[in-house]
């Protein structure tokens, strides 16, 4: 049996640390003691380790899975979702998200095939088709992690969300995801602030295949809206609570701003591939996924430098190039 990894972290709130099988090892989840019952935010991936280790927790404050009346998940990530339609299963809790991806998660219907569009726009912003494959294995063996759901009901931005410690205040924090949600209690000022800041690291800001507006810009405007609130404590979704989130939130404005100015340096005086920009910039000796995440994490700059007419992408073979203005 697990050890309970439980915390209080406000009044009538605590963390749960989940384990994960990845080079990112855990996830925090987060219990609030509601009106006629317990309300949990985010829930893990869909692990054998990680549903004991929950309700291992769960148990050591004396809930049980029909104690949890509503399940909210923050975002479609797998680590923050994954296990969410096992959990409701077992508590006959509803499961809500923000609207905007909750299709994203429902099952796949009779003429998608799985990783298709994924794949399509890999290729399209220049990783080999080999390689492309290689990752859709990845992808088939890592989506047991996470169990897809037609959820029953959305999160709204600017939604309240009452507990025993006061209110939540529903709070838009894309750039990470589409629809990112951070939840704020002003009561207590403390902001889980779920993958929208990170203690130690900068969260992954990416283009994706089902994202491909402006992250970066989105993100931008997520930093805007949460300095501007009182916060005493961060609490994250992984890593340990922590202060200082305005220090935080300008540091991280500096770091995007010098990571565009690095991209615009290793641009050559030819149209260049994303992927290709990527190694430049992040190295080529990194695993599959590593150097999948830098691809999505350069189109992000450079989505948001085209629109500010720094660079302009092109087309050369079908496969989108990138050059300076």
């Amino acid at each position: 049996m697990p050890t309970p990894k439980v915390w209080p972290v406000a009044e009538s709130a605590w963390q749960i640390r989940l384990p994960l099988p990845w080079a990112l090892t855990s996830v925090n989840v987060f219990l609030f003691r509601g009106r006629n019952g317990y309300i949990l935010l985010d829930t893990g991936i869909r692990s054998d380790d990680c549903l004991l280790a929950l309700e291992t927790s769960l148990r050591s404050l004396g809930v049980s899975w029909s104690s949890i009346k509503e399940i909210l998940v923050s975002h479609l990530h797998p680590d923050h979702l994954g296990a969410a339609a096992e959990i409701r299963r077992r508590s006959g809790a509803p499961v809500r998200m923000p609207g905007r991806e909750a299709k994203l998660v429902e099952p796949l219907g009779p003429n998608r095939k799985f990783f298709a569009e994924a794949a399509e726009f890999l290729v399209a912003n220049g990783i080999p088709a080999d390689q492309v494959e290689i990752m859709r294995q990845q992808a088939k063996a890592g989506a047991r992690a996470s169990e897809r759901l037609v959820v029953d009901g959305s999160i709204s931005a600017g939604e309240s969300i009452e507990f025993h410690g006061g209110t939540l205040e529903v709070v838009p924090a894309p750039g990470h995801s589409p629809a990112q949600m951070c939840f704020y209690c002003p009561g207590q000022r403390v902001l889980f602030s779920a993958d929208a800041i990170l203690p130690r690291v900068t969260p992954n800001i990416g283009v994706q295949w089902f994202y491909q507006d402006d992250p970066l810009g989105d993100y931008f405007k997520t930093l805007a809206g949460l300095e501007a609130r009182e916060v005493k404590t961060v609490i994250p979704s992984h890593g340990r609570p922590f202060r200082g989130h305005r220090e935080w939130i300008a540091n991280t404005r500096r770091h995007h701003v010098r990571r565009c100015k690095t991209i615009l340096e290793a641009m050559s005086n030819e149209p260049v591939d994303a992927y290709k920009i990527a190694g430049s910039v992040w190295g080529e000796d990194r695993s599959l996924m590593d150097r999948r995440f830098a691809m999505a994490e350069a189109l992000s700059h450079l989505h948001y430098m085209a629109l500010r007419q720094q660079v302009e992408k092109v087309s050369i073979n079908g496969i989108a190039h990138w050059q300076q203005t």
